[in-house]
């Protein structure tokens, strides 16, 4: 019950304080209702109806504070409010087999592949086994649903030559510039459209990075990347912080739209290319690379910012030749 109190109230305050608050105050809440006996008023039963449950504002908040990017709470909510307005049940009364049955029934009529439905698998199994923990339900409906198996598809990074192709393809300073910040510093696009001027060590060759679930990293400028980033800050006139920012007046920052556009650009220009190139194949490409040249996967999962191997071996693309070589050196 205390644990429950705890949730309700940080729910309260999430509409009133940012997520990173909420972090610092959860702790400080649950000292203080240790100190008291907590029950529960007894009301009448409200039946269940189109309403959702209270505890799924509850969970979407625990994961706020979890560190959850905004865009994957809305798509937590999204699912687990279709979840709930289908089957039309408590969260105590759902059975693994109504869980089962959603999954058959979603598929069948939307069309989608096992890919989707095992990430909806992850989400509503994700709330089950959050409330489970916390205590408000006895027994875990999820506990026993296998994760749905797909072929899981690598997307294709680009070759050397490829990434050649592209730096000659470059028209403008600042195409130079972000094309090589791309690479060496394999950042999200969300990541360098956040950059500030300020972010930028170039003492130190360091890039201080602020990206997915709110987290703070750091990555590095390699040669190119610092003489075409000078490059390029020298031909800017404004008095914006941002890194990057349009080319016509207001001079304002370079949004992830903006960014996927000069990409998209250039790409028009460029043939002989081996794959398709968005912002997010440079990060492949890095990744990839630096495993290529010696890198231990261990700090290539550091410089992408993963806090999972098994994450980082999906922007790894397997280099055939690489592997027969490695296979001559290793496996005598």
């Amino acid at each position: 019950m205390r644990e429950k109190l705890k949730n309700e109230l940080l729910t309260l305050l999430d509409s009133y304080v940012d997520s990173g608050v909420l972090r610092d105050i959860a702790p400080q809440i649950e000292i203080v209702l240790s100190n008291y006996e907590i029950e529960q008023r007894k009301t009448e039963i409200i039946v269940y109806g189109s309403d959702l449950p209270e505890t799924v504002q509850n969970y979407i908040v625990a994961k706020k504070i979890a560190g959850l990017s905004d865009k994957s709470l809305q798509l937590y909510l999204m699912v687990i409010t279709d979840f709930f307005r289908t089957v039309r049940k408590k969260p105590e009364k759902i059975t693994t087999a109504d869980i089962r049955v959603y999954l058959y029934q979603y598929q069948k009529e939307h069309g989608i592949t096992n890919r989707t439905l095992d990430s909806k698998r992850t989400i509503i199994c994700s709330y089950f086994n959050w409330m489970a923990a916390e205590e408000y339900i006895c027994k875990n409906p999820a506990i026993t649903i296998e994760p749905i198996k797909y072929e899981k598809k690598h997307r294709k990074s680009m070759t050397q030559m490829d990434l050649e192709k592209i730096r000659l393809s470059c028209e403008t300073k600042r195409e130079k510039a972000i094309v090589e910040m791309l690479f060496s510093t394999g950042c999200r696009v969300t990541e360098l459209e956040r950059l500030n001027i300020s972010d930028v060590n170039f003492e130190t060759k360091e890039v201080y990075l602020f990206g997915k679930g709110d987290k703070h990293r750091v990555s590095y400028l390699n040669a190119k990347a610092e003489v075409s980033l000078k490059d390029y800050l020298k031909t800017r006139t404004d008095n914006n912080p941002a890194l990057f920012v349009y080319e016509k007046k207001p001079y304002s920052r370079l949004k992830k739209s903006g960014i996927e556009s000069v990409v998209r650009k250039m790409m028009e220009r460029v043939q002989g290319v081996s794959t398709h190139v968005t912002p997010h194949i440079f990060r492949h490409t890095t990744a990839t690379t630096a495993l290529d040249r010696g890198m231990s996967i261990v700090d290539v999962s550091r410089l992408l910012g993963h806090s999972r191997l098994d994450t980082t071996m999906g922007y790894i693309t397997a280099n055939l030749s690489s592997v027969k070589n490695n296979h001559k050196n290793y496996v005598v």
